[in-house]
């Protein structure tokens, strides 16, 4: 966020273009703002003073709403120079750190004539135009360290048509853009219609993001970035857009993305309100494109549905009934429906004969709201199960509006189906999923494919954790089917990617495959591949080598009295057991938790110890203090036998970094859960507003 001084010095430069559009004016006047401006070099944001190891680098500081006028921080490294250029506008150049060398030139018969060289030291200021002399070449004065000039130029100098010349004089056209380069909404919405990839990450924490955001938009907040972004967003040049709403994120984002590698990072220009200002449309909660896609599943399907009364009566009054839990195992565990069974939803094609070998018998699908439950059920429907199906209506979130009782603690899992069983569902799913257009690949094709580097290569195996971790295809990642339908969002942000499944039993990857295409996904599925070499183990997300910092032992921590201790987990897992007196904040937040910490040096700890080391330097530099990190995290202070406090008694920053859902639990408010349902049913109007999502129904 830009300082009070910069502020005033761009409305003083404003109410100037108001008086006058006298360039001789402009220029004099203007140079006098400029060197009170540049006379003090403690207002420039940290972010915009980074230099790129390569070339020159340009950030844009402000541009005028009507581009009368652009503010722009120039950073040179060490030995760095620009090319000889014009500008065709006029400018002024106001050295803030360091030194500068300029060279003039002015266009002969024959080439370039060159004057001397001349010097520009800090506070200096000169000008630019056509009409004094345009054509220049600049360079850093110093040769062991950065230095820094502020420029104003007299339109959005990043988007003005200019040259650059060879020595004879010959010109070429160029337009520079910013370092910090923007994007308009609409240019955003073009790209999800023609799909072409792109990645929009909104940087903020989950707690805001959930409260409103673009359809295709994914959470990657800045305190994570370097610890999901590599698996999240695999190819190096795609298109990605960063977002915030005001709080000054995206900056910081960019730079840590550049320092990863990636090369086309974009800021949407204006932000969340730039987008809701071009009249686009905006979502709330988490995982809000495939909840919309299940709510518009239902309302072409017309999907079976019973009431949560009625489903109790079903189930207490007829035994030829089986319920299976569609979500993931630990959130069955959490709380159930009574007779309740847990399969999760990419194995109910393949276990549901097993679950309900007569065909009499009545299926209901359950999950905690309505977006597994209405594509569980509709998956067997589609399939051509014989059985009556029906999906419960609203969740258990219905479930306990209706005042009854959830069981919790249940650990029935699915059965195993029987061979033929088995084999019709991988019949059935495999036409299920020809009528969406999926494509069947070999590993050569698969090997093509990841050789395309225009291209982002997604791999999943939709099959169980415990089987991905017995033996997996080398560079597949685990993602469940349906957690990947449910989260597409979180495994997959690069929208316009490509998809490839593997399942050794076949139908899961063709039910999860037919539901991504129809969400508008380029998916295919790996015949074979698990008789060859196989990885075992956990998926293990890949991260950056976490930079050095000072390591303290649990040991130590517990005799160090006068030690701060910041915990930097999320918000949920702090409240369930922190080290005692540690205080809570988030990494993105950190500059602000400051000010509310006692004096004292300074102990950094996360759950596993690798987002702290992340957060060390940054910290070190925000405080002046000496900055450690417990080794090993909070899990290395348990292991220890040390004891561990709950609650959230130290909060140096706001707990809104994790959106509480109000289908998990037992203890949400009614008006919470109800609200949450009144918001599902009207995605379908929203997507028809939307109309950038390319979803289908078969």
């Amino acid at each position: 966020m830009m300082s009070p001084v910069f502020k005033d010095f761009v409305a003083g430069f404003g109410a100037l273009l108001d008086r006058t559009n006298a360039e001789a004016e402009i220029l004099r006047d203007g140079a006098a703002l400029l060197r009170q401006l540049v006379a003090n070099d403690d207002w420039l944001p940290e972010e915009y003073a980074q230099p790129h190891p390569a070339r020159y680098t340009q950030y844009l500081l402000h541009r005028d709403p009507a581009a009368r006028f652009s503010v722009v921080s120039f950073v040179w490294g060490p030995g760095q120079a620009t090319p000889v250029h014009d500008h065709t506008v006029w400018g002024l150049i106001g050295v803030l750190r360091g030194a500068e060398i300029g060279e003039r030139y002015a266009l002969k018969q024959g080439g370039l004539a060159a004057s001397a060289p001349h010097r520009l030291e800090r506070g200096e200021v000169e000008a630019v135009s056509p009409a004094v002399g345009d054509i220049h070449k600049v360079s850093n004065a110093l040769d062991d360290r950065v230095s820094i000039s502020i420029h104003v130029y007299g339109a959005d100098i990043g988007a003005v048509s200019r040259h650059v010349f060879a020595p004879d004089g010959q010109a070429k056209t160029f337009i520079s853009g910013y370092a910090n380069a923007t994007i308009a909404p609409l240019d955003v919405r073009r790209d999800l219609l023609a799909r072409r990839e792109i990645a929009i990450l909104d940087v903020r924490e989950e707690g805001p993001y959930a409260k409103d955001h673009p359809l295709f938009a994914d959470c990657l907040p800045l305190s994570r970035l370097e610890m999901e972004v590599l698996d999240r967003i695999p190819r190096k040049d795609t298109k990605i857009v960063l977002y915030d709403n005001g709080e000054a994120l995206v900056a910081k984002a960019r730079q840590r993305l550049i320092a990863l590698g990636y090369d086309h990072v974009l800021e949407l220009r204006g932000g969340l309100s730039g987008w809701r200002e071009a009249g686009l449309e905006l979502f709330q909660d988490v995982n809000s494109a495939s909840k919309a896609f299940g709510e518009l599943v239902e309302s072409s399907r017309h999907t079976p549905s019973l009431p949560a009364p009625e489903a109790k009566a079903l189930i207490e009054n007829n035994p030829d009934v089986v319920v299976l839990d569609a979500r993931r195992f630990e959130e069955y565990h959490t709380m159930s429906i009574p007779k309740g069974v847990s399969v999760p939803g990419a194995e109910l094609v393949l276990r549901a004969r097993a679950q309900a070998p007569d065909p009499a018998t009545t299926i209901i699908v359950n999950c905690a709201g309505r977006t597994r439950s209405i594509i569980g059920a509709q998956s067997l429907i589609n399939a051509g199960l014989p059985n009556r199906v029906f999906a419960l209506r609203n969740g258990t979130i219905g479930w306990m509006l209706a005042g009854q009782t959830l069981e919790r603690g249940k650990a029935e899992r699915f059965s195993e189906p029987a061979a033929e069983g088995e084999a019709e569902a991988r019949r059935a799913a495999r036409a299920v999923a020809y009528r969406a257009g999926v494509r069947h690949i070999d590993l050569q094709t698969l090997d093509l494919m990841a050789r395309d580097a225009s291209r982002t290569l997604y791999r999943f195996d939709v099959r169980t954790p415990e089987e991905y971790a017995a033996g997996h295809i080398p560079g597949f990642r685990s993602a469940p089917g349906g957690q990947l339908v449910q989260e597409t969002d979180v495994f997959a942000p690069v929208r316009g990617a490509r998809i490839v499944l593997a399942d050794n039993r076949g139908a899961r990857a063709d039910m999860t495959a037919s539901w991504l295409a129809q969400m508008g996904w380029d998916v295919c599925v790996l015949e074979g591949g698990f008789d060859g070499e196989l990885e075992t183990g956990p998926w293990q997300a890949q991260w950056p080598p976490p930079p050095s910092v000072i390591l303290i032992t649990a040991a130590e921590l517990a005799t160090k009295t006068d030690a701060v201790v910041i915990d930097l987990a999320a918000s949920p897992d702090h409240k369930r057991g922190h080290i005692p007196g540690a205080w809570f904040a988030i990494r993105a937040q950190l500059p602000h938790a400051l000010p509310r910490l006692p004096q004292g040096d300074l102990v950094l700890t996360s759950l596993d110890g690798v987002l702290a080391r992340f957060a060390a330097p940054e910290l070190a530099r925000l405080s002046g203090r000496k900055v450690m990190v417990l080794e090993g995290g909070t899990a290395a202070w348990m292991t220890s036998g040390r004891a561990l406090e709950s609650g959230l008694t130290h909060a140096a920053t706001p707990d809104d970094d994790i959106y509480r859902r109000p289908y998990e639990g037992v203890d949400n408010a009614k008006e919470a859960m109800q609200a949450y349902l009144d918001w599902e049913f009207g995605l379908v109007d929203q997507l028809a507003r939307d109309a950038t999502h390319g979803f289908y129904v078969i």
